[in-house]
Protein backbone atom coordinates (compact mmCIF):
# COMPACT_ATOMS: atom_id res chain seq x y z
CA UNK A 1 0.00 0.00 0.00
CA UNK A 2 3.30 2.23 0.92
CA UNK A 3 4.48 1.49 -2.33
CA UNK A 4 1.52 2.34 -4.21
CA UNK A 5 1.07 5.67 -2.23
CA UNK A 6 4.87 6.69 -3.20
CA UNK A 7 4.09 5.96 -6.74
CA UNK A 8 1.12 7.93 -6.92
CA UNK A 9 3.01 10.97 -5.61
CA UNK A 10 6.14 10.74 -7.56
CA UNK A 11 7.43 13.73 -8.95
CA UNK A 12 4.69 14.21 -11.91
CA UNK A 13 2.42 11.77 -11.45
CA UNK A 14 -1.51 12.53 -12.43
CA UNK A 15 -1.98 12.08 -8.66
CA UNK A 16 0.78 15.01 -7.96
CA UNK A 17 -0.25 17.14 -10.80
CA UNK A 18 -3.96 17.03 -8.97
CA UNK A 19 -3.08 17.96 -5.22
CA UNK A 20 -0.91 20.78 -7.25
CA UNK A 21 -3.55 22.10 -8.97
CA UNK A 22 -6.18 21.91 -6.87
CA UNK A 23 -3.86 23.87 -4.04
CA UNK A 24 -2.99 26.42 -6.21
CA UNK A 25 -6.84 26.75 -7.85
CA UNK A 26 -7.87 27.30 -4.14
CA UNK A 27 -5.78 29.97 -3.12
CA UNK A 28 -6.66 31.90 -6.11
CA UNK A 29 -10.75 30.63 -5.16
CA UNK A 30 -10.07 31.93 -1.53
CA UNK A 31 -8.15 35.47 -2.18
CA UNK A 32 -4.97 34.23 -1.40
CA UNK A 33 -3.68 34.69 -4.67
CA UNK A 34 -5.78 37.95 -5.34
CA UNK A 35 -6.41 39.16 -9.04
CA UNK A 36 -3.54 41.17 -10.46
CA UNK A 37 -0.96 39.60 -7.97
CA UNK A 38 1.24 37.33 -9.69
CA UNK A 39 2.19 33.80 -8.50
CA UNK A 40 5.53 32.85 -6.57
CA UNK A 41 8.19 31.78 -9.25
CA UNK A 42 8.43 28.23 -9.98
CA UNK A 43 11.33 27.75 -7.63
CA UNK A 44 9.66 29.36 -4.99
CA UNK A 45 6.57 27.05 -5.21
CA UNK A 46 8.45 23.75 -6.02
CA UNK A 47 10.50 24.27 -2.81
CA UNK A 48 7.27 25.70 -0.58
CA UNK A 49 5.30 22.70 -2.22
CA UNK A 50 7.82 20.37 -2.65
CA UNK A 51 6.70 19.06 -5.66
CA UNK A 52 8.40 18.82 -8.75
CA UNK A 53 8.64 21.79 -11.70
CA UNK A 54 6.95 19.48 -14.28
CA UNK A 55 4.11 19.05 -12.18
CA UNK A 56 3.82 23.08 -11.52
CA UNK A 57 3.69 23.61 -15.35
CA UNK A 58 1.49 21.10 -15.84
CA UNK A 59 -0.84 22.67 -13.31
CA UNK A 60 0.05 25.86 -14.65
CA UNK A 61 -1.22 25.46 -17.86
CA UNK A 62 -4.49 23.66 -16.91
CA UNK A 63 -5.33 26.95 -14.78
CA UNK A 64 -4.79 29.42 -17.62
CA UNK A 65 -7.36 26.92 -19.86
CA UNK A 66 -9.57 27.53 -16.84
CA UNK A 67 -9.17 31.31 -16.93
CA UNK A 68 -7.51 31.76 -13.59
CA UNK A 69 -3.90 32.58 -14.82
CA UNK A 70 -1.95 33.79 -17.61
CA UNK A 71 1.97 33.44 -17.58
CA UNK A 72 3.89 36.82 -19.20
CA UNK A 73 7.19 37.31 -20.73
CA UNK A 74 9.12 38.86 -18.00
CA UNK A 75 6.18 39.46 -15.58
CA UNK A 76 5.63 35.92 -14.44
CA UNK A 77 2.69 34.05 -13.65
CA UNK A 78 -0.86 36.39 -13.24
CA UNK A 79 -3.67 35.65 -11.85
CA UNK A 80 -6.79 36.84 -13.83
CA UNK A 81 -9.68 39.26 -13.05
CA UNK A 82 -12.44 36.77 -11.93
CA UNK A 83 -14.76 38.40 -15.17
CA UNK A 84 -12.19 35.97 -17.03
CA UNK A 85 -12.24 32.76 -14.91
CA UNK A 86 -14.51 30.26 -16.43
CA UNK A 87 -16.90 29.94 -13.17
CA UNK A 88 -18.93 27.29 -14.42
CA UNK A 89 -15.99 24.70 -15.08
CA UNK A 90 -16.88 21.53 -12.96
CA UNK A 91 -13.86 21.71 -11.43
CA UNK A 92 -13.89 25.19 -10.81
CA UNK A 93 -17.04 24.55 -8.76
CA UNK A 94 -15.65 21.80 -6.90
CA UNK A 95 -12.88 23.83 -5.40
CA UNK A 96 -15.02 26.27 -4.61
CA UNK A 97 -17.22 23.89 -2.76
CA UNK A 98 -14.06 23.22 -0.44
CA UNK A 99 -13.95 26.71 0.53
CA UNK A 100 -15.86 28.71 3.10
CA UNK A 101 -19.00 30.11 1.24
CA UNK A 102 -18.19 33.44 -1.18
CA UNK A 103 -21.35 35.19 -1.20
CA UNK A 104 -20.91 36.83 -3.91
CA UNK A 105 -21.03 33.94 -6.12
CA UNK A 106 -23.88 32.45 -4.79
CA UNK A 107 -25.82 35.62 -5.35
CA UNK A 108 -24.42 35.53 -8.88
CA UNK A 109 -25.96 31.86 -9.24
CA UNK A 110 -28.89 32.97 -7.65
CA UNK A 111 -29.43 36.03 -10.26
CA UNK A 112 -28.80 33.64 -13.21
CA UNK A 113 -31.06 31.31 -11.38
CA UNK A 114 -33.99 34.08 -11.35
CA UNK A 115 -33.61 34.67 -15.34
CA UNK A 116 -32.95 30.68 -15.93
CA UNK A 117 -35.35 28.80 -13.98
CA UNK A 118 -38.79 30.41 -14.62
CA UNK A 119 -38.06 30.20 -18.31
CA UNK A 120 -37.16 26.45 -18.16
CA UNK A 121 -40.49 25.77 -15.82
CA UNK A 122 -42.41 27.52 -18.76
CA UNK A 123 -41.12 25.64 -21.55
CA UNK A 124 -41.36 22.22 -18.76
CA UNK A 125 -45.32 22.99 -18.90
CA UNK A 126 -45.68 23.11 -22.46
CA UNK A 127 -42.52 20.40 -23.49
CA UNK A 128 -42.26 17.87 -20.71
CA UNK A 129 -43.67 14.09 -21.38
CA UNK A 130 -44.70 11.42 -19.11
CA UNK A 131 -40.71 10.68 -18.03
CA UNK A 132 -39.88 14.36 -17.29
CA UNK A 133 -43.39 14.47 -14.98
CA UNK A 134 -42.34 10.98 -13.44
CA UNK A 135 -38.66 12.52 -12.44
CA UNK A 136 -40.09 15.90 -10.83
CA UNK A 137 -42.63 13.53 -9.01
CA UNK A 138 -39.82 11.55 -7.92
CA UNK A 139 -37.93 14.55 -7.01
CA UNK A 140 -40.64 16.53 -4.97
CA UNK A 141 -41.93 12.71 -3.13
CA UNK A 142 -37.91 12.60 -1.82
CA UNK A 143 -38.66 16.23 -0.66
CA UNK A 144 -41.50 15.65 1.47
CA UNK A 145 -39.60 12.58 2.76
CA UNK A 146 -36.61 14.56 3.47
CA UNK A 147 -38.76 17.29 5.65
CA UNK A 148 -37.31 15.84 9.24
CA UNK A 149 -34.08 14.33 7.75
CA UNK A 150 -30.76 16.46 8.04
CA UNK A 151 -29.92 18.96 5.50
CA UNK A 152 -27.63 16.87 3.24
CA UNK A 153 -30.89 14.95 2.43
CA UNK A 154 -32.96 18.04 1.36
CA UNK A 155 -29.97 19.47 -0.74
CA UNK A 156 -29.55 16.12 -2.31
CA UNK A 157 -33.83 16.39 -3.07
CA UNK A 158 -34.06 20.30 -3.92
CA UNK A 159 -31.16 19.86 -6.23
CA UNK A 160 -32.84 16.75 -8.13
CA UNK A 161 -36.33 19.23 -8.44
CA UNK A 162 -34.48 22.40 -10.14
CA UNK A 163 -32.27 19.81 -12.09
CA UNK A 164 -35.31 17.54 -13.48
CA UNK A 165 -37.34 20.63 -14.46
CA UNK A 166 -34.36 22.12 -16.16
CA UNK A 167 -34.36 18.74 -18.05
CA UNK A 168 -38.09 18.66 -18.73
CA UNK A 169 -37.56 22.26 -20.62
CA UNK A 170 -36.32 20.59 -23.33
CA UNK A 171 -33.72 22.85 -24.04
CA UNK A 172 -30.11 21.93 -24.43
CA UNK A 173 -28.22 24.39 -22.94
CA UNK A 174 -30.74 24.55 -20.00
CA UNK A 175 -30.16 20.88 -19.22
CA UNK A 176 -26.39 21.62 -19.31
CA UNK A 177 -26.51 24.49 -17.08
CA UNK A 178 -28.44 22.26 -14.51
CA UNK A 179 -25.71 19.34 -14.70
CA UNK A 180 -22.69 21.76 -14.82
CA UNK A 181 -23.42 24.01 -11.95
CA UNK A 182 -24.53 21.01 -9.69
CA UNK A 183 -21.84 21.64 -7.08
CA UNK A 184 -22.74 25.39 -7.19
CA UNK A 185 -26.35 24.25 -6.57
CA UNK A 186 -25.63 22.76 -3.67
CA UNK A 187 -23.58 25.70 -2.23
CA UNK A 188 -26.52 28.33 -2.53
CA UNK A 189 -29.29 25.37 -1.38
CA UNK A 190 -26.99 24.69 1.71
CA UNK A 191 -26.93 28.50 2.83
CA UNK A 192 -30.29 29.38 2.11
CA UNK A 193 -31.97 26.35 3.42
CA UNK A 194 -30.19 27.02 6.18
CA UNK A 195 -31.73 30.66 6.10
CA UNK A 196 -35.37 29.90 5.57
CA UNK A 197 -37.65 30.00 8.56
CA UNK A 198 -40.14 27.59 7.46
CA UNK A 199 -39.33 24.15 4.35
CA UNK A 200 -43.09 23.23 4.93
CA UNK A 201 -43.78 26.38 3.43
CA UNK A 202 -41.15 26.41 0.71
CA UNK A 203 -42.20 22.19 0.34
CA UNK A 204 -45.36 23.55 -0.63
CA UNK A 205 -44.20 26.40 -3.58
CA UNK A 206 -42.45 23.06 -4.99
CA UNK A 207 -45.72 21.40 -4.76
CA UNK A 208 -47.58 24.55 -6.65
CA UNK A 209 -44.49 24.40 -9.21
CA UNK A 210 -44.96 20.47 -9.92
CA UNK A 211 -48.74 21.23 -10.42
CA UNK A 212 -48.60 24.21 -12.41
CA UNK A 213 -46.35 21.83 -14.76
CA UNK A 214 -48.63 18.81 -14.93
CA UNK A 215 -51.58 21.02 -15.94
CA UNK A 216 -49.71 22.44 -18.80
CA UNK A 217 -49.93 25.90 -17.31
CA UNK A 218 -46.98 27.86 -18.56
CA UNK A 219 -47.32 31.53 -17.49
CA UNK A 220 -48.41 30.57 -14.13
CA UNK A 221 -45.26 27.71 -13.97
CA UNK A 222 -42.68 30.97 -14.49
CA UNK A 223 -44.90 33.08 -11.82
CA UNK A 224 -44.44 30.24 -9.32
CA UNK A 225 -41.03 29.23 -10.52
CA UNK A 226 -40.03 33.09 -9.94
CA UNK A 227 -41.94 33.08 -6.72
CA UNK A 228 -39.46 29.89 -5.63
CA UNK A 229 -35.98 31.64 -6.57
CA UNK A 230 -37.01 34.76 -4.96
CA UNK A 231 -37.51 32.76 -1.56
CA UNK A 232 -33.91 31.73 -2.37
CA UNK A 233 -32.82 35.13 -3.07
CA UNK A 234 -34.44 36.23 0.44
CA UNK A 235 -32.87 34.20 2.53
CA UNK A 236 -29.67 34.77 0.94
CA UNK A 237 -30.14 38.32 1.81
CA UNK A 238 -31.07 37.33 4.90
CA UNK A 239 -27.86 35.10 5.94
CA UNK A 240 -25.96 38.29 4.37
CA UNK A 241 -27.13 40.24 7.26
CA UNK A 242 -27.05 37.61 9.94
CA UNK A 243 -23.23 37.14 9.22
CA UNK A 244 -22.84 41.12 9.44
CA UNK A 245 -24.06 41.38 12.66
CA UNK A 246 -22.57 38.50 13.93
CA UNK A 247 -19.65 40.28 12.84
CA UNK A 248 -20.66 43.46 14.49
CA UNK A 249 -21.13 41.89 17.60
CA UNK A 250 -17.57 40.21 17.91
Amino acid sequence: MADIRQRALRPGSPRQREIVTSTLARRILSGEFAPGSRLPTEAELGLEMDVSRTALRESVRMLAGKGLIESRPRIGTVVLPQEQWNHLDSDILAWRESLPPDVGFIRSLTEARQVIEPAAAEMAARRADGTDLGRIQAAYDRMCASVDGDLEEKVDADEAFHVAILIASKNDIFANFGTVTGSALRMSFRMTTRASENFSATLEKHGAVLEAIRMRQADQSRKLMSDLINVAARDLARAQTSDAETLTNC
